[in-house]
């Protein structure tokens, strides 16, 4: 889909009376031509762990990681490692006999990926700005011209907005099978492209926000000694980064997080927490839409929809936050 038609897409969904009732002026979309000539997919194989280890000063490059299944899970915590660690974790997790393998793109099925070893959780660097760090990786990537669209505001929520972004903003996601981005919303529209490996994404309306029971303001210990609390995102990845005072203990606002456990309800994960029965029967019952994202592939996220993102094998992923009004048309054009 051109930069025109996706515009033209987008302007489409602002008409609730020529779309579908039961969707939110923008759906999700897969985009399947946007990463044609990215040489991370060809010439310059982020598959590779020799060649990220080249791009990484030998691997010693330092990068944040998450340690745990999910953001959400009691015992996730976070770690500073050479990038070396990150990979031989990652590459380890998805084959323990192959540690020294060519390629690190592997695949399994939801719910049966290899379980993070008892001594370490499953590492995930996470909504990282990789390309700030090391700006010469970006000559892998081409960022997409659907990126400086002009998309719609949030449908519901006028607060949920954020200031307008100049150029987008740009983070990493890379980790193994079985890594999780818990439900969760974001505040810009996204593009998220996938290089390695595949996952599954699942994702819910805005309309439906309340019945996705959203968590509300959690206690965070951690963030006394440390407060790099990560944003929100991808959106998780995912944390808002708005903070409450307290006694010692630091508030971070949860409230775009899902107090509902997709991998649980599904049988995918064990449920360690419950929920009421009569919540999980109306969460059961809302309707989703979802996908498997491939090698080259890339899906549109419209800002206020919930979405569910699980590792189905080593997974590298590249996500684009975009919002306010570039596009300029064939009129605009015509005008200057």
């Amino acid at each position: 889909m051109s930069m025109s038609a996706f515009q033209a897409y987008l302007d489409g969904r602002n008409h609730p009376e020529k779309a579908d009732e039961d969707l939110d002026l923008a759906e999700p979309l897969v985009l399947t031509s946007l990463m044609n000539e990215w040489p991370a997919l060809s010439t310059r194989l982020w598959s590779s762990p020799a060649y990220l280890m080249s791009r990484t000063h030998g691997g010693r490059r330092l990068v944040p990681v998450e340690v745990g299944r999910s953001y959400v899970d009691e015992g996730w915590t976070q770690e500073l490692i050479p990038f070396r660690e990150l990979v031989a974790r990652v590459v380890t997790s998805a084959s323990p006999s192959t540690t020294s393998t060519t390629t690190i793109s592997t695949h399994t099925t939801i719910g049966t990926g290899p379980e993070p070893g008892p001594e370490k959780g499953t590492t995930y660097l996470a909504q990282h700005e990789l390309f700030a760090q090391l700006p010469h990786l970006l000559n892998d990537i081409l960022t997409p011209d659907h990126c400086f669209t002009s998309p719609p505001a949030h449908p519901f929520d006028k607060t949920a907005n954020k200031p307008e972004l100049d150029v987008p903003l740009v983070n990493a996601w890379f980790g193994p099978p079985g890594t999780i981005t818990p439900l969760h919303t974001d505040g810009y529209h996204n593009l998220l492209c996938q290089v390695v490996g595949e996952k599954y994404v699942r994702l819910y309306a805005p309309r439906d926000s309340e019945a996705l029971c959203p968590r509300g303001f959690d206690d965070d210990y951690d963030a006394v000694e440390n407060d790099d609390d990560r944003e929100e995102g991808e959106g998780d990845e995912d944390l808002d980064g708005k903070r409450k005072g307290g006694q010692g203990v630091k508030k971070v606002d949860m409230s775009n997080t899902s107090a509902f456990d997709v991998g649980a309800v599904e049988g995918w994960d064990p449920d360690t927490e419950g929920r009421d029965p009569m919540e999980l029967e109306e969460f059961r019952g809302l309707r989703y839409w979802d996908c498997v994202l491939g090698p080259g592939e890339v899906l549109y996220i419209p800002i206020g929809w919930w979405h569910y993102v699980r590792s189905l094998s080593v997974s590298f992923s590249v996500s684009f936050w975009w919002n306010g009004d570039h596009y300029v048309g064939p009129e605009d054009e015509e005008s200057r």
